[in-house]
C-alpha cells in the first residue's frame, strides 16, 4: 500500500483548521514496532539520547513561556493545544509530543520548526553537537519564576542556535 498524504498537503490541512486533529503520521515508536515507512538506518536506536532531547525541549518550552509570563493555560489557549499535554512536555523527558503540536508551538514562538521537531523526538536527528547543546541548554536552567539574566542570557543564545540550525 503507497501513501498517498504529502508534507504540502499535510501543511495546508493545519493550516487551514488548525482546530482539526491531523497529524503527520504514526508515532515513530509505531513505526519502529512494525518495520514500516522508515529505512533502519533512520530507526531510533537510542532511546537515551531521545529523553535528553525531550527533557531539553521541555525546558525550553517552560522558560519560553516563562519569558512571556503566560500560564501554561495561557500557552495552551494561544498554541491551541491541551494544557495536560503542555505540563507532560514541561515535566515528562519522557513524553513525546505529537508533531502536530510542536508546530503550533513552533508558532506561537516564533521559532523554527524543524530544530524544534529533531528536539522534541518527532524526528531523529544524528547530529552529535546538536545533542551537545540541548544538553548544555538544560543543564544551565532553573525552575524559578521569572527567569535570571543568567537564564534570559542563555536562553537567548540557545533560541539563537535553534535559529541558525534551521537555515
Amino acid at each position: 500500500m503507497e501513501m498517498l498524504i504529502s508534507q504540502d498537503w499535510l501543511r495546508r490541512r493545519i493550516d487551514t483548521d488548525p482546530d482539526l486533529d491531523v497529524e503527520a503520521g504514526p508515532s515513530i515508536g509505531v513505526l519502529e514496532s512494525i518495520g514500516m515507512f522508515l529505512p533502519v538506518e533512520l530507526i531510533a536506536q537510542d532511546d537515551d539520547k531521545v529523553v535528553r532531547l525531550t527533557e531539553a525541549f521541555g525546558v525550553l518550552v517552560r522558560q519560553l513561556r516563562r519569558r512571556q509570563q503566560w500560564t501554561v493555560d495561557q500557552l495552551a489557549q494561544k498554541a491551541r493545544v491541551d494544557p495536560g499535554e503542555l505540563r507532560s512536555i514541561e515535566r515528562d523527558p519522557h513524553y513525546r509530543p505529537r508533531p502536530r503540536v510542536v508546530h503550533q508551538l513552533a508558532a506561537v514562538f516564533k521559532m523554527p520548526e524543524r530544530p524544534l521537531m529533531k528536539l522534541s523526538g518527532a524526528t531523529i536527528t544524528r547530529d552529535q553537537g546538536f545533542e551537545a547543546e540541548a544538553m548544555r541548554f538544560a543543564a544551565k536552567s532553573d525552575d524559578l519564576s521569572k527567569l535570571t539574566r543568567d537564564e534570559q542570557r542563555v536562553l537567548n543564545d540557545y533560541v539563537k542556535y535553534l535559529v541558525d540550525q534551521a537555515t
